[in-house]
Parts: C-alpha cells; sequence; structure tokens
C-alpha cells in the first residue's frame, strides 16, 4: 500500500472524504483485488502492528465483500493485536461460516484477556461469541454453546445457557 493510499483511508477515517471518492483514489480496486487486501492485512499481522491491522481491516469493509475474507476474519477474531473484535465478530455472525467454530472455542478458552480493552464484562462478550454460534447453527456449533454452560467463567457458562434455552423454546 502506498503512502498516498494510507493518506486516503486517513481521509476516509476522519471523513474528510467520501467511500466513493475514496475507491475512485486508492491505486488498487479493492472491490475487484481481494489478493491485494489479504496481502496488505497478513502483512500486518505477521508484523503485530495495531495500527496497520485496523488500516488494512479497513479494507475488507470497504470491498464489499466480507465473505471473501473468512479466513481472515476468524483470526482477527481471536488477534489481540487490534481493537475492531466486536465488528469482526458481527461480521463473522452475518457469515455463518462453520469455519469460525474452532476460533470461537479459541476465544472462549482465552476467558477474553485479549479482550480486556473493551472494558465489557465475560457475559458481554460471551454474548458476541454465542450469538456467532447460534448463527452457525450446525451441531457442532450448538455443542460448543453446550459444553460451555459448564465453564468455570459465569459470565461464559450464564450466556450459553441463556442462548440455548431462548432456541430450546
Amino acid at each position: 500500500m502506498t503512502d498516498t493510499d494510507k493518506q486516503l483511508l486517513a481521509e476516509l477515517d476522519y471523513s474528510i472524504i467520501s467511500v466513493d471518492t475514496f475507491l475512485k483514489r486508492f491505486s488498487v480496486d479493492i472491490t475487484k483485488d481481494k489478493e491485494f487486501v489479504k496481502k496488505e492485512i497478513r502483512a500486518a499481522i505477521e508484523d503485530a502492528n495495531p495500527d496497520e491491522i485496523q488500516m488494512t481491516l479497513s479494507l475488507i469493509w470497504l470491498s464489499g465483500n466480507a465473505s471473501e475474507y473468512i479466513d481472515i476474519l476468524n483470526e482477527l477474531l481471536i488477534d489481540p493485536n487490534h481493537i475492531s473484535h466486536q465488528r469482526v465478530a458481527r461480521e463473522l455472525q452475518e457469515l455463518a461460516s462453520p469455519t469460525t467454530i474452532s476460533f470461537v472455542r479459541k476465544a472462549l478458552e482465552s476467558n477474553f484477556d485479549y479482550l480486556e480493552y473493551t472494558y465489557s464484562d465475560s457475559d458481554a462478550l460471551a454474548k458476541w461469541f454465542s450469538w456467532i454460534l447460534i448463527s452457525i447453527g450446525t451441531t457442532e456449533a450448538i455443542d460448543l454453546m453446550k459444553e460451555y454452560c459448564n465453564s468455570a467463567n459465569e459470565g461464559i457458562r450464564n450466556e450459553m445457557l441463556y442462548r440455548l434455552a431462548k432456541i430450546s423454546s
């Protein structure tokens, strides 16, 4: 990504330019070149650079087709080096891919240590993940929820019990 591209992302972030202007001026057509987007995000993840991850993550939202990036969004769900976990979780909920289940398991196993920046309690955080699992809706997803109904973490346990009760009624 060029310095001009980074400047455009900053201007878009501060509402100096519109999305249309950004897409016209950006050096690559990110709505068509998913390999460019993946390469930029992967480089940021490998560098563990929070600012770069945040910046390149916006390329996914701007591409207009997040389903092309489920693999990266899964990784970012548990990557501690950014502050967009809630948005990533919401997108994965909408995409409802069974490939996300193992990443939700890792998030639940972490007791949300990497999400401390949200200042949310475990009940609220567990809700993000229960919604993802309910959206996926497979036997494996439901079984994971059942497994965490016995979690030592009260917030996780309560949320999984609550969400399972909602689908049972």
